[in-house]
C-alpha cells in the first residue's frame, strides 16, 4: 500500500481551531514564561493558542526580514542552495569562567533539542511513512538512547563537572535564571512550541530540522576545542550522527514535496521560514553568548566570526569576482569553509595594501560610493581593519592602542529583529467557538476529535472528566489483590496471572467454532483500537522534562516498539492495516471523519481507544494509572487467548502477524511485560523515597486501579461482541453481519 493516504495526515492546509482562552489562565507574556508553561504542557493546555501565536509571529518576522534570501520555487536541488553558517576554524582559548557561562547559557536549548521531532509520530500519523521515516532519523540521532532525557543527563554531567548547579528544568526558578539570556529562552520556546503542532507546522519543522542538521553545535560557532577532556568538546560531538540523518531527511523532504506537489511552492516558502528561523536564532544566541563571556579574541578569530556571519548572505552575488584561483562564490560554497586559506589568499591579493594596510582597497569597498557600502557596520569595518593591521603591522596595535583599538566580540549587525520577549494578548487567536459540545458527544463522535486533538485542542478539556469516570468505576468494582504492596508480592501476582493463562492454553485440534466471516467481522470491530496501538503512551515523552524521566524512558521504549522504531513493516497499526486490506475491509485513514462514521463499526468499538487517547494527554497527572493500564495491556497479549487466536486465524487462512507480534514482544522475560513491571517498581521506589511507605501504598492503589481500567473501558465492547455473536449463530455458515447496529450509550 502506498503511503499517500496516510501522509495526508500532514496535509498543507491544517490549522488548529481555538476557542476563547479560559479566563483563569495565567497568560505567558514572555518567552521565559512560555518556556515554563510548555514544559508541563499537559497541565497548561489552555496556553496552546499563545504558543501558536508565538510561533506564527516569529515565522512572520523571519519571512519579512529574510525575504531577499528566499527563492520562489522548489526543485530537487533547492535544499543544497541554502546557505549554511560555517563552523569556527580557528581555535579560541576561553577561560574557565567563559566556558562555564557558555555551558549555563546553552542549557535551555540543549535540554529541549530535538523536542520538535519527538511527537511527530502520533495516533493521527502513526502509519504515515513521513512520520515513520522521521522517527528512524530521530532514533539514529539519539543513538542507543530512547529519550531526550538521557541526552540531558550527559549534559547535566558536564554542568556538574564545571561546578554549575541549575534549578530543575520544570521549575519556575530555571526559566527565571538570571545567568541565562532571554534570547536563549526564545530559541528554546520555539523548539518546544513546534513540538505541540507537528502537523500544523510540518513544513516549517522540516526546514528547522534541515538547518539544525547542517549547522554546527551552537557554541561551536564561537570556538573549536580539540582537548577531549575539555567540556566544550561535548558540543562538537553532537553532530557526529548528522551526515546520515541529513541523507535521510533529504529523502523525506523530497517525498513531502512530491506528494503535495500542487502546493510545493507555498510549502517551500514555509520550509524556508522554518530554516531561516533556526539559522537566525542560532546567530542571535551566538552573539548574546559571545558578548556575555566577555572574551577578547584575536583579530584573526574575529575576522573568522565576521565571515561566518556574512557568507550565508553573500553566496550567489560574487560569481564573477576572483580571489586566487577561485571565484568568491566558489570559496563561500565550500564545506567546511576554509577560513585560514581564504584569509591567507586575501592578504596576498590586490585588495590588500601590504605596506599601508589601512589604505587597502578591501576597506574602500565598504565606504560611501563603494560597491558594498552599507553592508557592514562601523564595528564590522573595525574588525577588518584590526585584522589587516595585526597581520601586516602588528606593532601598530601593540604600541598605538589609541589609534586602532582591538574590538571585542559583541552583538553584531544583523538586521533589526524584534526579540519575542512578549506575546501580546491582543494577537492571540480569536476564533469563533466551535459549535460542538464535546461533553455530549458519543465515543464514536469523539474519536475523530481525539485523533485530531492538535487541530481541536478544546477537546482536551474533556479528557480528565472522561478518564475520571472510568477510574471511579474501576476503583469501586475491584479489590486490591493484596493489602500491602511489596515488589515480591507484585511480581508473584503478575507471574501467577501469566502462568494461569499459559496453563489454560490448549492447542487448537479441531475446526474453530467461529467462521472466517465471524473472525473478519471481529477484526473490523477492533480496527479503531488496534489502528491506534500504543496511543495510551503517545504523550509519555512529556516526562522527559520531569523528575521521573527514567520511568518515562521505559515507557517510551514500549511506545516506540508499538509504532515500529522507524520501520514501517514493524509498525503495529501498519501490520493491522495490511490484515484489513487482505480481508478487503476498506477503511478510510483514522484521521478522517469518514473513519469514525464507518457504518460497519458498532458504537462501543470506540470506547477503548477514546479512553486510551484521553488518559495519554496527562502523563504526569495520571502516571500511576498509566503504569497500571500499560501493565494490563501488555499482559493481555500473553497466554491462551492470543495463542488460540493465532491458530484459529491461521486455520482460516488469515494472517496472524498482528497477534504473533504481541505474543513475542510482550513477553515476560525481557519484553514489554518485563519493562512494565520494571517501570512500576521503579516508580514505587521513587514514591517510597519521596514520601515513605504511606505514599508508596497510596500510589500502588492508583496503579492497580489503572490496571483494572482496561477491563472497565472494554466492558461494553465485550458485551456487544458476545451479544452479536450469539445473535448470529449462523456465522458458521458465513451470514452477512448486522452492520450499522447501534448499542447503548458510552461510559
Amino acid at each position: 500500500m502506498t503511503g499517500k493516504p496516510f501522509n495526508k495526515a500532514f496535509a498543507p492546509n491544517l490549522t488548529p481551531v481555538f476557542n476563547q482562552p479560559a479566563a483563569t489562565l495565567r497568560i505567558p507574556k514572555t518567552s521565559r514564561e512560555l518556556f515554563h508553561t510548555l514544559i508541563p504542557i499537559s497541565e497548561n493546555y489552555p496556553a496552546l493558542p499563545y504558543a501558536h501565536t508565538f510561533l506564527s509571529q516569529n515565522l512572520h518576522t523571519i519571512q519579512s526580514q529574510y525575504q531577499a534570501e528566499f527563492t520562489p520555487s522548489y526543485t530537487v536541488g533547492s535544499l543544497h542552495g541554502l546557505p549554511i553558517t560555517p563552523s569556527a576554524e580557528q581555535p579560541m582559548a576561553l577561560t574557565t569562567t567563559a566556558l562555564n557561562k557558555c555551558l549555563c547559557h546553552y542549557a535551555p536549548i540543549y535540554f529541549t533539542e530535538l523536542s520538535w521531532l519527538i511527537g511527530i509520530n502520533q495516533t493521527a500519523s502513526n502509519q504515515a511513512p513521513l512520520a515513520v521515516d522521521l522517527m528512524a532519523m530521530l532514533l539514529g540521532l539519539l543513538g542507543n538512547d530512547v529519550s531526550l532525557a538521557h541526552k540531558r543527563t550527559i549534559y547535566d554531567a558536564q554542568l556538574l563537572a564545571a561546578g554549575i548547579t541549575l534549578p530543575a528544568l520544570h521549575t519556575q526558578a530555571f526559566s527565571q535564571h538570571a545567568d541565562i539570556a532571554d534570547a536563549v529562552f526564545d530559541f528554546a520556546a520555539i523548539q518546544l512550541g513546534f513540538a505541540q503542532f507537528p502537523r500544523t507546522f510540518f513544513a516549517e519543522i522540516l526546514g528547522f530540522t534541515w538547518s539544525y542538521l547542517n549547522s554546527p553545535a551552537l557554541p561551536e560557532h564561537l570556538f573549536t576545542v580539540n582537548n577531549t577532556n575539555n567540556p566544550p568538546y561535548f558540543f562538537t560531538q553532537q553532530t557526529q550522527n548528522h551526515p546520515k540523518a541529513k541523507e535521510q531527511l533529504e529523502g523525506i523532504i523530497n517525498t513531502y514535496f512530491d506528494e503535495f506537489n500542487k502546493s510545493a511552492n507555498k510549502l517551500w516558502q514555509r520550509f524556508q521560514a522554518g530554516y531561516w528561523l533556526h539559522q537566525h536564532q542560532l546567530r542571535i544566541c551566538n552573539q548574546v553568548i559571545a558578548a556575555d563571556i566577555n572574551t577578547v579574541f584575536s583579530p584573526r578569530q574575529l575576522m573568522g566570526q565576521l565571515l561566518a556571519k556574512l557568507i550565508p548572505h553573500a553566496i550567489g552575488h560574487h560569481g564573477t569576482i576572483r580571489l586566487g584561483t577561485k571565484t568568491l562564490d566558489e570559496w563561500f560554497k565550500e564545506r567546511p569553509f576554509k577560513t585560514a586559506n581564504f584569509l591567507a589568499t586575501l592578504l596576498h591579493s590586490p585588495y590588500v595594501d601590504r605596506v599601508k594596510p589601512e589604505n587597502s582597497k578591501l576597506l574602500k569597498l565598504f565606504e560611501f560610493n563603494g560597491p558594498m557600502f552599507g553592508v557592514l557596520t562601523d564595528k564590522d569595518k573595525a574588525v577588518i581593519k584590526a585584522w589587516l593591521l595585526a597581520e601586516l603591522n602588528p606593532g601598530l596595535i601593540q604600541t598605538n592602542k589609541k589609534k586602532v583599538m582591538q574590538p571585542k566580540l559583541g552583538l553584531t549587525s544583523l538586521a533589526p529583529y524584534p526579540q519575542q520577549h512578549s506575546i501580546p494578548l491582543s494577537t492571540a487567536p480569536q476564533n469563533t467557538p466551535l459549535p460542538v459540545n464535546f461533553a455530549k458527544l458519543s465515543n464514536r463522535d469523539l474519536y475523530y476529535y481525539w485523533v485530531n486533538c492538535e487541530l481541536y485542542p478544546d477537546v482536551l478539556t474533556l479528557a480528565k472528566r472522561k478518564v475520571n469516570r472510568v477510574l471511579t468505576v474501576a476503583k469501586w468494582t475491584n479489590r486490591l489483590p493484596f493489602k500491602v504492596y511489596t515488589h515480591d508480592k507484585f511480581t508473584n501476582y503478575i507471574k501467577t496471572i501469566y502462568q494461569h493463562e499459559v496453563a489454560a492454553y490448549k492447542p487448537l485440534s479441531h475446526k474453530p467454532k467461529l467462521s472466517k466471516t465471524a473472525y473478519a467481522w471481529g477484526i473490523e470491530q477492533f480496527a479503531p483500537t488496534i489502528l491506534t496501538d500504543g496511543s495510551w503512551l503517545q504523550g509519555i515523552h512529556q516526562l522527559d522534562y520531569q523528575p521521573n524521566h527514567a520511568i518515562g524512558a521505559l515507557l517510551q521504549k514500549i511506545y516506540q516498539d508499538e509504532i515500529g522504531n522507524g520501520i514501517l513493516a514493524q509498525n503495529h497499526p501498519h501490520i493491522y492495516q495490511a490484515l484489513l486490506d487482505s480481508l478487503a475491509i476498506n477503511l478510510p485513514p483514522i484521521f478522517s471523519r469518514e473513519f469514525s462514521q464507518h457504518p460497519g463499526f458498532v458504537d462501543s468499538a470506540f470506547d477503548i481507544p477514546v479512553f486510551f487517547m484521553a488518559i495519554a494527554q496527562f502523563p504526569s497527572a495520571y502516571l500511576p494509572e498509566i503504569l497500571g493500564l500499560n501493565m494490563a495491556i501488555e499482559l493481555s497479549g500473553l497466554g491462551r487467548v492470543y495463542l488460540r487466536l493465532s491458530q484459529a486465524l491461521s486455520y482460516w487462512g488469515i494472517n496472524p502477524a498482528i497477534v504473533d507480534v504481541h505474543i513475542t514482544i510482550d513477553n515476560l522475560a525481557s519484553g514489554h511485560s518485563a519493562l512494565a513491571i520494571k517501570a512500576i517498581q521503579t516508580y514505587l521506589d521513587d514514591m517510597a523515597a519521596t514520601g515513605g511507605e504511606t505514599m508508596m501504598q497510596a500510589h500502588w492503589q492508583r496503579i492497580y486501579t489503572g490496571f483494572c481500567t482496561l477491563a472497565t473501558a472494554s466492558r461494553r465492547f465485550k458485551l456487544t461482541l458476545i451479544t452479536h455473536y450469539l445473535l448470529n449463530r449462523s456465522f458458521a455458515d458465513n451470514p452477512t453481519p448486522n452492520k450499522g447496529k447501534r448499542d447503548v450509550q458510552p461510559f
